[in-house]
C-alpha cells in the first residue's frame, strides 16, 4: 500500500474511492443478502484503508493537516453510512460525499491561489524597496558628482551632497539586508 499525500491526491482518491464503491454496491444489489453484506464489508475495509494512506505534504502546515484530517473524517463516515443501509441510500450518500469533497476542493484551491498572491506580494516589496535605494543611491551619486565638477565649488553644497550620497548607501545597505 502507497501512501496518498496532499490534500489534492487525497480529494481526488476519495472521490474515485466513492464512485467506485457506489458503482460496486449497484452492482450487487440485485444480489442475495449475504453477498450484498460481503460486499458491503469489503468497501468499508477499503474506506478504512484510504484512511490510513493519507498524509500531508508538510506535516507542520496546520491547514493541510486540518484539511487531510476533514478527509479522513468524509471516508470515515461513509463507512459508517454504508453499514446497514440500503444499496439506494448508499449510493445516494457516496454521492453526496463526492459532491462535499467538490467543495472542499474547490475551498482548497481558492486558499492556495490567495495564499500564493499574498506570498508574491510579500516577496516583492523587499525588492521594490532594494531598486528604489539603488536608484536613489545613483541620483545622490550624480548630484555629488556635478557638485564637485563645478569650476567654484561651494564647500557645504558639495559636503551636503556627499552626505546625502553616503545616506542613500546606508539605505541600499539596509534595503539588501532585508531581501
Amino acid at each position: 500500500m502507497s501512501n496518498i499525500i496532499g490534500i489534492a491526491a487525497c480529494i481526488a482518491e476519495l472521490k474515485r474511492l466513492l464512485d467506485d464503491i457506489a458503482k460496486i454496491i449497484n452492482d450487487a444489489k440485485g444480489k442475495g443478502s449475504a453477498e450484498f453484506v460481503a460486499v458491503v464489508i469489503a468497501q468499508s475495509r477499503r474506506l478504512v484503508d484510504f484512511t490510513n494512506q493519507t498524509e500531508a505534504k508538510d506535516i507542520f502546515d496546520a491547514v493541510e493537516v486540518e484539511n487531510i484530517r476533514s478527509i479522513d473524517e468524509q471516508a470515515e463516515a461513509a463507512r459508517k453510512e454504508i453499514m446497514g443501509n440500503t444499496a439506494a441510500e448508499i449510493i445516494n450518500n457516496m454521492h453526496g460525499r463526492i459532491a462535499q469533497l467538490n467543495l472542499l476542493e474547490k475551498q482548497v484551491k481558492q486558499q492556495a491561489a490567495e495564499n500564493e498572491h499574498n506570498a508574491k506580494r510579500i516577496r516583492l516589496i523587499p525588492v521594490r524597496n532594494a531598486i528604489d535605494a539603488v536608484t536613489e543611491t545613483i541620483d545622490a551619486f550624480k548630484k555629488a558628482r556635478d557638485a564637485l565638477a563645478d569650476d567654484n565649488p561651494n564647500e557645504a553644497n558639495v559636503k551636503a551632497k556627499i552626505d546625502a550620497f553616503l545616506r542613500a548607501i546606508s539605505a541600499v545597505e539596509k534595503a539588501a539586508q532585508e531581501l
